[in-house]
């Protein structure tokens, strides 16, 4: 309990109160302490629990001996038992003692989980199909997977961060056939010019997809047997003609020589279906192709990802799992499985056995509304599905690494077919890697007034994004007359344009969806990252001039004289238990929700209660030691969420 005392004060102030909760109620302490709660704020209280749900006739003399028993930790200065409520309230002074004696054990680390079991953990995420620029989904998705990488690593766990590139399918042949109408690679790059590849990709991407989508509306109206069918298929033709239009207005020539190409192309269809399986067969001409192309829009996602300062331990190519063999090894085994069968003329794995078991459900976390429909493996063509080869590479990801765990960051639209690769793992007897592979799903990220699809070229670009808040911030910083060099005017907006994209994707629950406002998303008086850089920047202002390390102050009764140090005090201690509960709970943006709370409480204390000019020189050390702990732990969030803190602001 001593080592907990001290780099965990919270979580050992709360396992105490549970444990002498549990030897009354009977209940188990783990279970208890999950009930103990801030009260609302007009009880006054620090901590609170329904007794009531545990016992319900309390004895007068058993009463009496619990309250006795909690009354004598000394960090207990008084607790009632009201209406069914047990209500704590504890000693400033213990409290603050009990706070400075844990930052004086952890200083720079205080946060830090210590003694957990040491995992190794993959955590896959962004993964965005490599035919256009990253959006802002794809810029939640790398932000909570970067989020949860940082966690888990600061929690001492091996994470392997992994970026698994999509390259095999219909998305990347799509894209490839477009290219192959404009000539090589050379021929791309001078088509492109200026713009940022990744993007120019993307128009390629969706003006190939909606010509080739017109092309065959086209075929189907010659062969419209009523007039209802005609006129359904008229309005599909204009409303495809609409958005090709409107995306040729950014870039005329590039409209011209594709719509040229396809109109040509007595079959569209027929071409690129050669590609995609000429790909997967890892034919020569069409591996130059589809990997030329792929490594351009990786290129440009690479340097958006690091604008975000998201980085990768592997890129994992999705087509080297078919060429190198993982894929054949699945088919191999699937077909000596009872589950095998055929479905719609395809190979497929029949899951419906283990999905009607409850146990099997409940250990590989299928949702229990779930239909789970067969599982094709390979199309009569001999093409196989994105599914088959997400289970050689969830085999890979386990093997590759020795993994404990596994997280797949994956928005929340692919619960079936993620819930129908653990179902295939487990058919296939890799057990452990069925119940150790964890489906981290996500809702959507919408703007207001508009409907996304990459398909249609219709997304906002995370590129566009981080480019708006970054002329958002340098206005805000010239308005404020902030009298910084040019080349620090920059460094400083591009950093804060960055955090503030980052913190406010993964300041809410990812099973939550987000409504983009860029208004919100730099606002300097509430809970955002330009709000906590400036903190931070304030608290390490305060000791620069202060000009003195941490230390202990002698005497603890400075607590009493504001209640505003007493909540600075308290919330400060709450940290390490909110980051071991963030890494429990795989919740990074219960941190987000913590600093908000925090910096609100630091910036209305110090600006009403002076900390270097303090002439009291024990007070004064009592205060620096509470900006020292602030600084602490808003960097080492910092270092959680994957944001680089400023030193000036």
């Amino acid at each position: 309990m001593e080592e907990v005392r001290a780099w965990n004060p919270y979580g050992y102030i709360r396992e105490c109160l549970a444990s002498a909760i549990s030897e009354f109620t009977g209940v188990p302490s783990s279970e208890v302490e999950l009930l103990l709660a801030e009260p609302p704020e007009h009880v006054g209280a620090d901590l609170g629990l329904p007794l009531k749900r545990f016992v319900r006739e309390i004895k007068p003399d058993e009463l009496s001996r619990l309250l006795e028993r909690i009354r004598a930790f000394d960090f207990v200065e008084k607790v009632e038992l009201e209406s069914g409520y047990l209500n704590v309230w504890f000693s400033p002074t213990a409290i603050s003692e009990t706070l400075f004696y844990s930052l004086s054990k952890m200083k720079e680390s205080y946060g830090k989980p210590l003694g957990l079991k040491r995992l190794k953990v993959v955590v896959e995420h962004t993964s965005a199909n490599p035919v256009h620029p990253l959006h802002v989904g794809h810029g939640r998705n790398a932000s909570i997977g970067d989020s949860l990488a940082r966690l888990l690593s600061f929690a001492g766990h091996e994470v392997s961060r992994r970026f698994y590139i999509n390259d095999v399918g219909r998305q990347s042949a799509i894209l490839a056939y477009g290219l192959s109408l404009l000539g090589g690679r050379e021929r791309w790059l001078e088509l492109a010019g200026s713009e940022k590849i990744d993007h120019w990709m993307g128009l390629v991407y969706a003006l190939t997809n909606l010509m080739v989508e017109l092309a065959a509306v086209k075929r189907r109206l010659k062969q419209a047997k009523t007039d209802q069918e005609y006129r359904d298929l008229i309005e599909e033709q204009d409303g495809i003609v609409f958005r090709i239009a409107k995306l040729s207005e950014r870039n005329k020539t590039l409209f011209e020589l594709l719509a040229e190409g396809v109109m040509r192309d007595e079959n569209p269809e027929e071409s690129i279906r050669r590609i995609m399986l000429g790909y997967e067969r890892g034919e020569d001409t069409y591996k130059r192709l589809v990997r030329e192309a792929v490594e351009l829009v990786i290129m440009g996602f690479k340097e958006t990802l690091s604008r975000l300062n998201v980085e990768f331990d592997e890129w994992d190519w999705e087509s080297s799992l078919v060429w190198d063999g993982p894929v054949e090894d699945v088919l191999e085994r699937a077909r000596k499985t009872a589950f095998y069968t055929v479905y719609k003329n395809a190979e497929a794995l029949d899951l419906s056995p283990l999905a009607s078991l409850d146990d099997v459900r409940e250990r590989l976390r299928i949702p229990k509304r779930l239909d789970v429909p067969p599982l094709i493996l390979r199309r009569s063509d001999g093409t196989t599905l994105y599914t088959t080869r997400d289970i050689a590479y969830s085999i890979k990801k386990f093997a590759d690494t020795g993994a404990d765990l596994v997280i797949n960051v994956i928005a929340k639209e692919q619960t079936l077919p993620q819930a129908q690769v653990r179902l295939a793992l487990y058919a296939l007897s890799f057990r452990d890697f069925a119940e150790n592979m964890i489906h981290y799903s996500h809702e959507m990220v919408s703007v207001p007034g508009m409907k996304m699809s990459a398909r249609t070229g219709e997304y906002v670009a995370l590129d566009e994004i981080l480019s708006l808040l970054y002329k958002a911030v340098l206005a805000d910083m010239e308005s404020r007359g902030v009298s910084y060099s040019l080349k620090e005017m920059d460094e400083i907006a591009r950093r804060v344009a960055s955090a503030a994209l980052k913190y406010y994707l993964v300041s809410v629950d990812a099973e939550k969806p987000i409504e983009l406002k860029l208004e919100e998303i730099i606002d300097f008086n509430r809970n955002t990252a330009p709000y906590l850089l400036y903190s931070y920047a304030r608290a390490q202002g305060i000791l620069r001039k202060a000009g003195l390390g941490f230390k202990v102050p002698e005497s603890h009764k400075w607590v009493l004289e504001d209640g505003l140090r007493y909540a600075l005090v308290k919330r400060s201690l709450q940290f390490p238990h909110i980051v071991l509960r963030a890494v429990k709970e795989l919740k990074p943006h219960l941190i987000v929700e913590y600093l908000g709370d925090l910096t609100r409480v630091f910036n209305k204390w110090y600006d009403r209660d002076p900390v270097v000019v303090d002439e009291v020189e024990d007070r004064r050390t009592f205060k620096l030691g509470l900006v020292y702990g602030v600084s602490w732990i808003i960097k080492n969030s910092l270092n959680i969420l994957g944001i680089e803190p400023l030193e000036k602001m």
